[in-house]
């Protein structure tokens, strides 16, 4: 859906001859204005365009461009999001699926699915040219996700193909963040600082946009794990967590992480004061105790000595 933002025209006239967008788009639309905010064609129509026009869009006789249609949605205060979800029939992209995919497979350990989904990903994309570069991202996203089940590497040049691609996008977007997930952990130390101090000016434009703060948030955490139990660079674990305070749309993502929690304890456990850092990771398990979160608290004590490496525990 998003390639159709590309044919936006300001100076374009209201019809076109091929359809713009699918034939229920009109009829969604409808849904939304009778159905849902029981306003009449006067009122939405009133100074965007004539009632006959916004009538013949509704009955699919007729296909808007976006510069027309996303002002009607602001006029209904639906966000173009909402739109596209109910004309989709509320199901996924093909790049949220592939995504869901992975994830499901990596939490369940399921090697077997992630090398079936990496065979199918090696078959060239007849609908799509062989220079574009997502597929391959797809590929070595699928690597990443078995490489840390496996305990295993990337190949360098796939490490460097990723970098190269992350170096190459001025803004990273749902897709790229994404796969970030996946990747911070398996990257040299060097492409894992320059990911920490450059995540913020390149995910920040759409952070807001979709779940793209949950995933920056999911990004910093692992960016910062992977430099505590890798690198063993807690400098900059620390610089990146306290970057991420000053994002707002993150606040509420971080400041009750148990994840957070638990980094924060172990760069404390880092910097010498081995009591404080017991007590804040004795707090930590306490507090997930009163809340019965006992995955949470597993997650928390299967990561700690790994954070820790192998100082011995006061």
């Amino acid at each position: 859906m998003d390639e159709q933002f590309n044919h936006i025209h300001h100076t374009t006239p209201f019809y076109q001859e091929a359809k713009f967008m699918d034939d229920i788009s009109g009829e969604i639309f409808h849904s939304f204005r009778v159905t849902d905010r029981k306003l009449s064609v006067a009122q939405v129509a009133n100074g965007i365009m004539n009632q006959s026009s916004l009538r013949r869009f509704e009955k699919g006789d007729t296909s808007p461009y976006w510069v027309t249609v996303l002002p009607l949605l602001e006029r209904l205060r639906i966000a173009p999001s909402e739109f596209f979800a109910r004309t989709e029939g509320f199901g996924q992209t093909d790049t949220a699926a592939f995504y869901s995919r992975v994830t499901h497979a990596y939490n369940r350990k399921d090697t077997v699915l992630l090398d079936q989904m990496l065979a199918t990903r090696r078959v060239p994309n007849p609908q799509e040219s062989a220079t574009l570069p997502f597929d391959h991202v797809d590929r070595i996203t699928i690597q990443a996700a078995i490489a840390m089940l496996q305990g295993a590497t990337l190949p360098k040049e796939e490490t460097e193909f990723i970098v190269s691609y992350l170096h190459s996008q001025r803004t990273w977007f749902f897709y790229d963040l994404n796969m970030l997930r996946f990747i911070p952990g398996l990257l040299p130390h060097d492409d894992l600082v320059w990911l920490a101090q450059n995540l913020f000016s390149h995910a920040s434009a759409y952070i807001n946009v979709l779940n793209n703060a949950d995933l920056t948030a999911d990004t910093v955490l692992n960016i910062a794990t992977s430099l505590i139990t890798v690198s063993q660079d807690y400098d900059e674990a620390e610089r990146l967590l306290a970057s991420s305070r000053r994002e707002d749309a993150l606040k509420g993502k971080l400041d009750f992480s148990v994840h957070r929690k638990t980094l924060e304890a172990a760069l404390v456990f880092h910097r010498g004061d081995l009591a404080t850092a017991m007590n804040l990771y004795r707090r930590i398990l306490d507090a997930l105790d009163l809340f019965d979160a006992d995955w949470d608290a597993q997650q928390v004590t299967t990561m700690w000595p790994l954070l820790i490496g192998k100082r011995e525990e006061p």
